[in-house]
């Protein structure tokens, strides 16, 4: 039986991650959600005590003060900014503020004895991003290229983790998760923004609606979340010491086939209206994952089709629509 602690707890991975471990019984036994932004549960859990403490990450004491007396087992490390435009708009504090997260966990686990220290295994949470362009599927021994601020401070977690688990006999396993949505996504991110803008235009009795988008060529490999967060489980009992796994569908889809989907979806004619207020300079055109490593370690494939995701979204957005 398990004690596990989510850093992130009150994001839109998070709070996917705390219902899936609620639904088949992880042999957990108690979770410590932590998090800058409080975001109360909209469920109660049935497998396992939940207690929730709202902290600033990157401060060191308050941090390892709490995680020393709660003493997890699992840590499962999903903080931090996630947003490639919210770090161009701001890259030092993006940067330093993941950087300072990291580095804040790892003392943490170093604080344990030596002979203690493979006790608490920890899930880092990292990104595609840091691979930068190649039009091939990317494999995990490709050489990275990180191409914005986000990228790089996922760079620097790896690099530190990397360092820390040769030299310091930490247990720790690392994703490069690729793109991933579902129901309650932020939208500041692009599927979840044009599932409410169409949803909007919906409700309002609109036949047809014109999208203001970036580039709706790029062609990224979106899982749904659902599945992401079975994949964080399987690789925290499987996923070997010390190694990297994409977490991705294996397979390519273009924005703006996401938008003839959701058009189908909601039965609305809908024509797109590039801005270049929202197209981002340096995006790779293609981003695609290979999933074989993760297979060989886990078994996990994903389960749930991209068509399946957006009609949950859809749904879920709808009925939020009703009640305002």
């Amino acid at each position: 039986m398990k004690k596990c602690l989510i850093t992130g707890a009150s994001g839109f991975v998070g709070r996917h991650l705390l219902q899936y471990f609620d639904r088949v019984a992880a042999g957990i036994t108690e979770v410590l959600g932590v998090d800058l932004y409080p975001a109360p549960l909209t469920f109660v859990p049935q497998q396992f005590s939940y207690r929730f403490e709202q902290i600033d990450l990157t401060q060191l004491e308050s941090f390892t003060e709490l995680a020393k007396e709660f003493d997890p087992d699992w840590l499962i490390h999903l903080a931090g900014e996630s947003s490639v435009a919210a770090s161009w708009r701001d890259p030092d504090r993006c940067i330093m503020n993941n950087g300072n997260i990291i580095s804040n966990m790892l003392r943490f686990l170093k604080l344990r004895p030596m002979k203690h220290r493979l006790k608490c295994r920890m899930l880092a949470v990292g990104s595609s991003e840091v691979y930068g362009e190649y039009l091939e599927p990317f494999e995990e021994s490709h050489p990275r290229q990180p191409y914005n601020p986000y990228a790089i401070s996922r760079l620097y977690q790896e690099d530190r983790i990397q360092l820390d688990v040769k030299w310091q006999s930490l247990n720790i396993v690392s994703t490069r998760s690729f793109n991933h949505t579902g129901p309650g996504q932020n939208d500041r991110f692009v599927i979840a923004s044009f599932v409410r803008q169409l949803c909007s235009a919906k409700k309002n009795g609109q036949k047809s609606v014109c999208l203001k988008t970036g580039n709706v060529q790029l062609i990224r490999d979106f899982s749904d979340v659902r599945d992401v967060v079975r994949a964080y489980h399987l690789l925290l009992e499987h996923g070997r010491n010390g190694e990297i796994y994409n977490v991705c569908c294996g397979a390519g889809v273009s924005l703006f086939k996401i938008i003839e989907m959701l058009q189908e979806i909601l039965n609305l004619e809908v024509t797109v209206e590039p801005d270049q207020v929202l197209v981002r300079s340096g995006e790779p055109p293609i981003v695609i994952g290979n999933t074989e490593k993760i297979f060989r370690a886990t078994g996990w494939k994903p389960q749930i089709p991209l068509e399946q995701t957006l009609r949950d979204m859809v749904q879920e957005q709808m009925e939020q629509n009703l009640k305002k």
